[in-house]
């Protein structure tokens, strides 16, 4: 789910080559801020990035008429209760804590709870490469209300320091 899902293959492949030069010139401005492991260089970053695009443009509209791609955006899911067993939400909650507050990060977490049996947050980073300060919170506040709430690290790190989940289950 995407509210970006809105637009043609063409417009979102449009979207993404009009930024992707500058965000890796960002990269490569700051090389200390990422890890080279899976990703060998900015340069390759780009070319992976870029390959999963053609990948998902190629894929775009028979996904979409499948169900598979659907409009919609965060803190509300049109989707019935315990719909899915994993809900994901990659890069979008804790990187953008200086612009959603923590109640937006609570209600998004909360709706996904009730979609999803399981859900997993990915990465914890905010944009200034730091933990978002809503993690701890989170967990807590999860916790009390009966939910099994733990950050994990993750084998996969491209930002310094981003190789970590918050990983929220049902209490049994």
């Amino acid at each position: 789910m995407d509210p970006l899902y809105v637009f043609s293959a063409a417009d979102i492949a449009e979207r993404f080559y009009a930024v992707v030069d500058l965000i890796i010139d960002q990269v490569k401005a700051a090389p200390d801020d990422w890890t080279w492991r899976y990703h060998r260089s900015p340069d390759h970053l780009k070319e992976n990035r870029c390959a999963a695009l053609r990948s998902f443009v190629g894929d775009f509209d028979k996904g979409k008429a499948e169900g598979r791609y659907v409009i919609g955006e965060l803190p509300h899911l049109e989707f019935p209760d315990c719909a899915f067993d994993l809900a994901l939400c990659s890069h979008f909650l804790f990187l953008y804590s200086d612009h959603l507050t923590f109640e937006f990060h609570l209600a998004s977490i909360r709706e996904m709870l009730r979609v999803a049996n399981e859900i997993r947050v990915f990465p914890l980073l905010t944009l200034g490469l730091e933990v978002s300060p809503y993690v701890a919170p989170l967990v807590s506040d999860l916790t009390s209300h009966g939910f099994i709430a733990s950050v994990e690290v993750v084998p996969y790190e491209v930002q310094r320091g981003g190789h970590h989940m918050l990983q929220v289950r049902l209490g049994t």
